[in-house]
């Protein structure tokens, strides 16, 4: 399952991407689900009261009544926004630039893979190797050799660039080479070369699985979590956590229910969302279990990737 963009798929998510950062004026910077809507609650109630004490009947009531039909369409639209991933989005983009203003020039040339005077954009877990150049770096009392340079280079480029990182990845790997040389095979050094060269292949590699479906638990009405056999012809809940450490990418779950000769008897599809880099997001939903049913599998249908399947 690869977590990087073919051509159609980075164009979708570039638009995406435009699209959420042009509404910030709607929300202001920085916002996040839960002070967007008690904005729209206070502004709500401020309303009601000025048309409820300043205005005579019928005028006051049908004023109230439009502000009611706003608040409620404001609702459905930070539904919307949570479900694109975009209060999420905000609270990364907080996190990075804090991290980046706090960070001091002289820390900085200390630390030569953090781009200097450019906004980070997150990285995914998998190609994140701040940890394993920071250990380089204590290796060689803070002064790396030549050698790193070119993937040092490479690395704050992936950094700050997010429609071509499978590339830079790729001239990532051909920079390793020259730091794998320097280090005995079993060293710590050798360790933490094998760590990033992993990572890099795993992200070009469009055959591995970036997101991951960490669990599936199935609930009777009462809450109780249950095996899927004992909600034969009843209508429970399925829980379902899926987990990423590739690229930001929308998920979808199809829960499936088996008779005892292994035949699919029905399905349904669960709607994930977006899940962001190294986050993990947890829906759950109403299902029917057939009769038939002895067992329930989970399959995740994300784009770019082979499907990948997980059985209960």
């Amino acid at each position: 399952m690869s977590s990087t963009e073919p051509a159609g798929e980075s164009t979708e998510g570039e638009s995406d991407s435009k699209f959420l950062a042009s509404i910030t004026f709607v929300t202001g910077q920085n916002a996040n689900l839960g002070s967007f809507l008690l904005v729209v609650g206070i502004v709500t109630c401020v309303f009601i009261a000025l048309f409820q004490f300043t205005l005579p009947d019928p005028i006051s009531h049908l004023l109230t009544a439009g502000v009611l039909f706003v608040t409620v369409l404001s609702a459905i639209f930070a539904s919307l926004l949570d479900s694109l991933g975009y209060f999420d989005q905000a609270a990364g983009d907080v996190g990075e630039a804090t991290a980046e203003e706090t960070t001091g020039r002289s820390e900085s040339s200390a630390r030569p893979w953090v781009p200097a005077n450019e906004k980070v954009a997150p990285l995914p877990p998998m190609i994140n190797f701040d940890d394993e150049l920071r250990a380089y770096a204590d290796m060689y009392d803070g002064d790396l050799p030549e050698q790193f340079d070119p993937f040092l280079k490479d690395y704050r480029r992936l950094k700050t660039n997010t429609g071509n990182r499978r590339t830079i990845a790729s001239d990532l790997r051909a920079d390793l080479n020259p730091i794998g040389a320097l280090f005995g095979e079993g060293t710590e050094g050798d360790d933490l070369y094998e760590e990033i060269s992993d990572g890099l292949f795993r992200y070009i590699d469009g055959d591995v699985d970036h997101v991951t479906l960490d669990r599936i638990g199935f609930y009777d009405d009462e809450g109780n979590e249950v095996d899927v056999g004992e909600l034969r012809n009843q209508l429970g809940r399925v829980e379902l956590t899926v987990g990423n450490e590739g690229e930001a990418i929308d998920v979808d779950v199809l829960v499936q229910f088996y008779d005892t000769d292994g035949t699919s008897i029905s399905s349904r599809t669960c709607q994930i969302g977006t899940v962001r880099p190294g986050a993990t997001r947890t829906v759950d939903t109403d299902v029917f279990v057939p009769s038939e049913t002895s067992r329930a599998g989970a399959t995740l249908r994300v784009s770019n990737s082979r499907p990948g399947r997980a059985d209960t």
